[in-house]
């Protein structure tokens, strides 16, 4: 996704976080690396690992397993 269409709908009024954003921006295209297959994939196969997620995301609600 473009960055533009990330950022566009952004309105920055204060000079220093204006600053502030673009040395974050600056810092993470340092700090770039490529993704692993495994980050590319949106789909799960393992079920441990399913499992492990469902009861992070479920405990924030209150939810326990």
């Amino acid at each position: 996704m473009a960055t533009s269409s990330i950022i566009e709908n952004i309105r920055v009024n204060n000079p220093r976080a204006l600053e502030e954003l673009a040395a974050a921006m600056e810092d993470s295209a340092k700090n770039y690396r490529p993704r692993t297959d495994a980050e590319r994939s949106g789909l799960v196969m393992d079920k441990e690992e399913t499992r492990t997620f469902m009861t992070k995301a479920l405990a924030k609600k209150g939810i326990k397993l």
